[in-house]
């Protein structure tokens, strides 16, 4: 198999939506030696390409070809032995980083493996792991950050030396240093064998041999990238100019904020204040009164202490009832102070060291840095998914180990780079977590998200099934779903993990111009 591959003429639906086309007299050809480009928008079909070249579907009419014979007339594990996959949702198992990439060829050499590695720009991080090679990864690679993981996929499909390389967004999880290197090892990679690249960044396609421009499931162009980017006003000139975000900022208007202002009117709002102070005087009332009753219940060692004499009670008394009151005003400032931490599986390997970091209510804040340097470890220790070992995160100047964890978190909202979506209906992932939601907050939270128009165009609507894992929508699709189901919420705090990485450059500058959010931290 030299891997002449050859789509004619392909229509697909997937079978959870029969009368939703994704792909539509689809015709291409990728040949031996090449690299061959997919661009478009997100739900374009690009993905479903991959998916039916690995024979997880089969097409409704048309044929797929290599080497001018029906893939249905290949053994299916020969078939998939042959080809090297690269997804846009790195998947590993838990186990170590050597089982891992073994996974890829099962009679991998120590040097074979090594080798792959090294192409795919991961050997160094191994190597300075505690446990090197035998690491253990942790459930979905949970232990590693999200660039580690896509660099043990690359090395985990390069291992087999595949004839047909398949890179579903390869490189969307890493940085910028890591990407140029992983792309320069790609390349060389790439070499005597055919390679499909679905991409948005100019980097990765600008030395593709031909590129195909899809949308809603057709070829609208191709090309050459510099055929394609001299016929100025077509769309992958728009989507090349979409990435120069310089020239975007006045071309891009806020598609949405949380922040609503409305002409209020006087009568009713001077009733509101009013009704809010009684309220919460009466509210401090009677928690003075119950904590006061709780005081005169405890024993009588209890009022030996020095630091429960009665001046210090009443002190203590009178702040707490302030500080009620003050709850309802919170601002949302962020301060991380000498703070120390390191994974228990790995206790040795510190990945924050004195960390120090103030966040003002109003900020957006961007952390930037390798693969590895403790960005995700970052939002982590704010969510509470783990205490530090040394040092305080505070909001408001209140350490966070104090507050109702639930609370917390109801004031953060997160939207991660692998966004987590449940076998439910399109409008209960958005709604989920928030009870009685009505459907026009809904849909409001999907325009906000600039995903109401895809959802419109399906058959069932906000009533479509997303799939197990949200398996029946693209990666851009179920990151803007994730983004809706965050606005919903109107978060105090929102925290972007990588979250534009699957989005194409129009739904990305969307995106950011949209969530001008009062506090904003996000992870690049």
């Amino acid at each position: 198999m030299n891997g002449d591959i050859q789509f004619d003429n392909i229509n697909f639906a997937y079978p959870a939506r029969p009368d939703v086309l994704v792909l539509r007299n689809l015709t291409l050809t990728a040949r031996p030696g090449e690299i061959t480009a997919l661009v478009g928008s997100n739900g374009s079909g690009k993905s479903t390409c991959f998916s039916l070249l690995l024979r997880f579907y089969e097409p409704l009419s048309g044929g797929i070809t290599i080497n001018d014979r029906s893939i249905t007339d290949y053994n299916l594990k020969q078939l998939r032995q042959k080809i090297g996959v690269v997804s846009q949702e790195p998947i590993l198992f838990a186990t170590s980083i050597y089982e891992n990439i073994r996974f890829g060829k099962e009679n991998a050499t120590r040097i074979e493996i090594e080798e792959a590695a090294r192409q795919a720009n991961a050997h160094d991080f191994i190597m300075k792991l505690p446990n090197k090679y035998d690491t253990v990864v942790g459930e979905r690679g949970v232990l590693l950050s999200g660039g580690e993981k896509q660099r043990v996929c690359l090395a985990r499909a390069l291992v087999k030396q595949p004839a047909v390389l398949l890179l579903d967004e390869a490189t969307s999880a890493l940085d910028k240093a890591s990407e140029e290197v992983v792309q320069e090892a790609l390349d060389r990679a790439c070499k005597g064998r055919t390679t499909i690249v679905i991409a948005h960044r100019f980097a990765t396609i600008q030395n593709a041999h031909r590129i195909y421009m899809l949308h809603n499931g057709c070829v609208i162009e191709q090309g050459t990238h510099e055929i394609l980017i001299s016929k100025e006003e077509s769309q992958y000139w728009k989507i090349m100019k979409a990435q120069q975000r310089e020239q975007l900022e006045n071309d891009i208007e806020v598609a949405a904020s949380l922040t609503q202002y409305e002409d209020a009117d006087q009568k009713q709002t001077c009733t509101l204040y009013t009704a809010f102070a009684v309220s919460g005087s009466k509210l401090t009332e009677r928690i003075c009164s119950k904590a006061f009753a709780h005081y005169l219940r405890q024993e009588m060692a209890f009022f030996d202490l020095v630091e429960n004499s009665s001046g210090a009670i009443c002190n203590r008394l009178s702040s707490n009832a302030l500080a009620i009151q003050q709850m309802s005003d919170f601002k949302g400032e962020i301060e991380f102070y000498q703070v120390k931490f390191a994974y228990a599986s790995r206790p040795k390997s510190c990945i924050l060291n004195k960390f120090q970091l103030t966040i003002k209510p109003g900020q957006r804040v961007a952390l930037i840095g390798a693969s590895g340097c403790g960005k995700s470890t970052v939002i982590q220790l704010l969510e509470r998914f783990y205490d530090p070992m040394q040092g305080r995160i505070s909001l408001d100047g209140v350490d966070i180990r104090e507050l109702n964890m639930q609370w917390l978190r109801s004031c953060l909202g997160l939207v991660s780079q692998e966004p987590v979506l449940f076998d439910l209906t399109i409008a209960e992932n958005i709604a989920y977590g928030i009870e009685n939601t009505s459907i026009e907050d809904i849909i409001d939270a999907a325009i906000k998200a600039n995903i109401h128009d895809f959802i419109q165009q399906l058959p069932q609507g906000y009533e479509t099934k997303v799939g197990m894992k949200g398996s029946h929508l693209s990666g851009g699709e179920k990151q803007r779903i994730a983004l809706a189901r965050v606005l919903l919420r109107r978060p105090t705090i929102l925290l972007l993990d990588e979250a534009t990485s699957a989005m194409d450059s129009y739904n990305e500058q969307i995106k950011i111009y949209a969530n001008k959010q009062p506090n904003q931290l996000e992870r690049i």
